[in-house]
């Protein structure tokens, strides 16, 4: 007896089910990110976005770095079609890898899991004492903004492009390193403070003053009082809110006042190991509602109410 059977028939190759490139394989394989992979890899982090595990990319497309380019007054010098041997020379090569750094996430996450305002930590380490900086990423308008979404920020124009290692969502505009005065502007609840601050002509000594912690308190906070016409007063109040050195949650030292900018003085306690409760001198209690959002010269604290000197 013979069978019919035919034991030399192949079975068919099974169609993945998944992604199959990592980050830096599908960048490569997109014409509209050209100008980001040629970035990585004058900055030797192409390793970087292929290596195994799970991370984001908010990767700007070229029209976006076009657009940083002509911002920072770039020339093609030399002729080759592209700007980024002209950033690394301007701004330096190690100011360059920073910034590719600031859009990258050491998590997966889809679009779908930004539902409110969310901080991040990035890749970069461009802080005081080396602390990864903060991105705040948010749904807006059937998408995400990134940063604000305007201005130093960006809006997310294609989502969730899967990686055998994690994802990436194209931006459409490259992302600068955050000061404490940046993040408080990204931050459509800290609108209030901002008013205040540009009106006691405060922001270039936030923006430029290194090494600070600020507490930052949000819309509803300053709902809550009669904030003050006078400049001088306003600036006291708000200085009233800065400290001279960076303290991060897990540093809040509970053991004695510590003195603000403005020569007062604040007191902390810590309940349930993580949250900070701040007293002031009216002996005002603040609770941190938002804590350790890092920029580049200090760390805000966002808060529920306003520090009263």
């Amino acid at each position: 007896m013979t069978s019919c059977d035919d034991d030399d028939d192949e079975e068919p190759t099974p169609t993945p089910s998944g992604p199959t490139q990592n980050i830096a394989e599908l960048a490569a394989a997109s014409p509209q990110f050209s100008i980001l992979v040629e970035a990585l890899t004058a900055t030797n982090l192409v390793d970087a976005v292929a290596a195994d595990g799970s991370m984001t990319v908010f990767a700007p497309n070229n029209d976006a770095f076009n657009e940083f380019f002509d911002d920072a007054g770039l020339i093609d010098d030399n002729g080759d079609g592209s700007r980024v041997d002209e950033a690394a020379a301007a701004l330096g090569a190690d100011a360059v890898s920073e910034l590719l750094l600031y859009h990258v996430i050491g998590s997966e996450i889809p679009a779908a899991a930004v539902t409110a305002q969310t901080y991040v930590s990035t890749s970069s380490t461009t802080s005081p004492e080396g602390d990864a900086l903060s991105l705040l990423a948010e749904p807006a308008n059937n998408t995400v903004w990134v940063n604000g979404g305007s201005g130093k920020g960006a809006t997310v124009v294609t989502a969730d492009i899967f990686a055998t290692n994690g994802v990436i969502h194209e931006i459409d505009g490259v992302l600068e390193l955050p000061s404490v005065v940046d993040h408080a502007i990204f931050n459509s609840n800290l609108t209030t403070l901002v008013g205040a601050v540009t009106t006691a002509d405060l922001v270039a000594t936030l923006d430029t003053t290194s090494n600070i912690t600020v507490f930052a308190p949000d819309n509803n906070a300053f709902d809550q009082i009669t904030v003050p016409t006078e400049v001088s007063e306003l600036a006291a109040v708000l200085t009233y809110h800065v400290l001279g050195s960076q303290v991060r949650s897990g540093q809040i030292p509970t053991d004695a006042p510590v003195a603000t900018l403005n020569g007062g003085s604040l007191e902390f306690t810590v309940e349930n190991e993580t949250t900070v409760i701040i007293t002031d001198a009216n002996m005002n209690e603040r609770t941190v509602v938002i804590a350790d959002v890092q920029g580049t010269n200090g760390v805000v604290h966002v808060i529920d109410g306003v520090l009263l000197p």
